[in-house]
């Protein structure tokens, strides 16, 4: 995919050079950038990605340290490391790796220890508090750069006007606003202030696709029982059917404008308590809560309003199943016509690859993409979020090739599947796939089928999906599992080696185990799945998927799947045959 803003590596090294001037000006050591716009939204517009003016890195998540003296430090998880390698200028950025059971946030607060570094700045409106607070820990001061600050020095590109925000009809969604605003709070007197924007469009039942894959809109929110008031810019436009739900009001206005909104609703309304998620609320807003509120009525609510947006009702889980169903007919789709045209001999790239998916979801209904299909062939599948396909990377009848995507149908619901497939089956591909495939088909197999108590926290589950594969010396550099809803990637639930978050029944999770040779290639096999009471055992989860496309016969080794595993399998495959999506006869 030819990048729509790029920015040379010239342009690059002068905009350090100009932050460097800034630090020097104020007195910095360091410079603190995260990757986050205000609303601290995981997929931010690279024109409105700070972390990019500076290191030209494309990856969604990374943090980045600027020390007054040496090359600007990228701090990158195990998704991101070929990546990084491959985008950043290794002359004037050090990439600094991750794996593991530790964070990019670890390390970096260890890298300020060890630079012995006093006086840190920090974009304000960019940074979470609970973020802040950790570099607070050990920087003993800590300079906030206000909004705009930056943007006198570098030239960075405007957003374009924002779509309508737009009124989710009864039977795409869960309850009424005021129907999830009186089961949350319980006194008038009691409020939140929210930036989250999948909690705001999940409270309002909006959407706006304000931003690339996500469905959500620009806003911010302080909820009370009995009426969500949603701050939103002049240049937004608000469908009718929202303006006239009851619970709702929308409040046009400038950002810097909003203290004083406050003011005023604070005057009416008489607020004993407002809370916030630390997390999921930067350090601008928090300041600006605290001088209209003052600290003893602020409460720290860790998670926000996840633990109750995570458990899907009934008909959500519908329409999520509904929107699955479309997603399964554009992969499936994708499949056929790769391995279609590669037995034909027709010549398509992995940029074909990549826009044929878009279209095959256009073809389904697909308003939007809920995040930059990862479309890796050969050795570039081992890349785990690989977002550059390239028009020079011929799809050959030998190649393994790993596809990752998902959208958005009727609702707003994301969607997010994962792929492995060999390009022509009718040929043999070579052992080493097979056998990376079959052991992450194990994997995958065996969480999905897992019998578990309510309440079982997500490691444990992450480490049923690794069993197989580390018995053979394998295992992966990221999570098993993230929450799916509005965003693609929705809090409250969590499977990974570090995950204490307890499972409920209701939650939507991805399953995504994975094998990542470089060089060679990988192997990803995603489903997204809910769970569910066992209608046999008291007390006990299951998961139900979401997701039903078969498996490349041409890289499973049967005789790697015990007798219980082939029977999950099978029993799955036939139910793929009967919805007309088994790689089965794609021959």
């Amino acid at each position: 995919m030819k990048k729509a803003f790029t920015l040379s590596n010239q342009t690059i090294i002068s905009n350090v050079e100009k932050l460097k001037k800034v630090m020097t000006d104020r007195g910095l050591e360091g410079l603190y950038i995260s990757s986050f716009d205000p609303f601290l939204n995981e997929y931010v517009p690279l024109e409105d990605n700070h972390r990019f003016y500076i290191t030209g890195f494309t990856g969604s998540m990374a943090e980045v340290l600027v020390p007054m003296n040496g090359r600007v430090r990228l701090y990158v998880d195990g998704r991101y490391h070929e990546q990084a390698d491959l985008e950043v200028d290794a002359q004037h950025v050090e990439v600094v790796k991750v794996g593991g059971d530790s964070s990019t946030t670890a390390e970096l607060i260890s890298d300020l220890k060890k630079m012995g570094i006093k006086r840190l700045g920090y974009e304000a409106d960019r940074t979470a508090l609970g973020y802040l607070k950790r570099l607070s820990a050990v920087t003993p001061e800590t300079i906030a750069l206000e909004s705009g600050e930056l943007a006198k020095v570098i030239e960075f590109a405007t957003l374009p006007k924002p779509k309508e925000i737009q009124f989710v009809q009864r039977e795409w969604r869960g309850r009424d606003t005021l129907e999830k605003t009186r089961s949350i709070f319980m006194d008038e007197k009691r409020a939140m202030f929210v930036t989250a924007l999948d909690t705001i469009a999940w409270l309002t039942n909006c959407r706006g696709y304000h931003l690339p894959f996500l469905s959500s809109f620009y806003s911010k929110a302080l909820v009370t029982k009995e009426k969500v008031y949603v701050f939103i810019t002049p240049d937004t436009a608000v469908s009718a059917k929202a303006k006239k739900e009851y619970g709702l009001e929308f409040i046009s206005l400038h950002f810097k404008d909003l203290p004083r909104e406050l003011e005023r609703l604070q005057n009416i309304l008489h607020l004993n308590e407002v809370s916030f998620d630390p997390n999921m609320m930067n350090s601008a807003d928090f300041g600006m809560l605290v001088n209209i509120f003052g600290t003893e009525k602020l409460v720290e609510k860790s998670g926000g309003l996840y633990e109750y947006q995570s458990i899907k009702e009934p008909v959500e889980i519908q329409q999520m199943e509904a929107s699955f169903r479309k997603a399964d007919k554009a992969i499936f789709n994708t499949i056929k016509w790769v391995k279609e045209s590669v037995k034909s001999g027709k010549r398509i790239t992995e940029l074909d690859l990549y826009h044929e998916t878009t279209k095959k979801y256009q073809e389904q209904g697909a308003i939007e993409l809920s995040f930059n299909t990862i479309a890796g062939v050969g050795a570039n599948g081992s890349i785990i979020h690989y977002g550059d396909p390239s028009d020079e990377v011929v799809i050959k009848e030998t190649d393994m090739i790993l596809l990752d995507s998902g959208g958005y149908f009727e609702g707003g619901w994301a969607t997010d599947t994962t792929r492995t497939f060999f390009a022509d089956s009718t040929k043999k591909p070579h052992a080493k796939m097979i056998e990376m495939y079959t052991l992450v088909l194990k994997g995958l197999l065996n969480c999905q089928a897992a019998v578990f108590p309510e309440g079982t926290k997500g490691n444990v589950l992450d480490g049923i999906a690794r069993s197989a594969m580390r018995k053979k010396g394998y295992d992966y550099n990221h999570g098993t599992g993230h929450g799916v809803g509005i965003h693609v990637h929705e809090p409250g639930v969590r499977l990974s080696t570090i995950s204490n978050v307890p499972m409920k029944v209701g939650q939507a999770v991805s399953i995504e185990p994975g094998i990542y040779i470089p060089g060679f290639g990988g192997v990803r096999l995603e489903n997204i799945v809910y769970t569910e009471k066992h209608p046999d055992f008291p007390g006990m989860l299951r998961f139900k998927p979401f997701v039903y496309i078969g498996f490349d016969p041409a890289l499973v080794d049967k005789t790697l799947l015990n007798n219980e595993e082939e029977e999950i399998f099978e029993a799955y495959e036939e139910e793929c045959k009967r919805r007309g999506t088994s790689l089965r006869w794609l021959r």
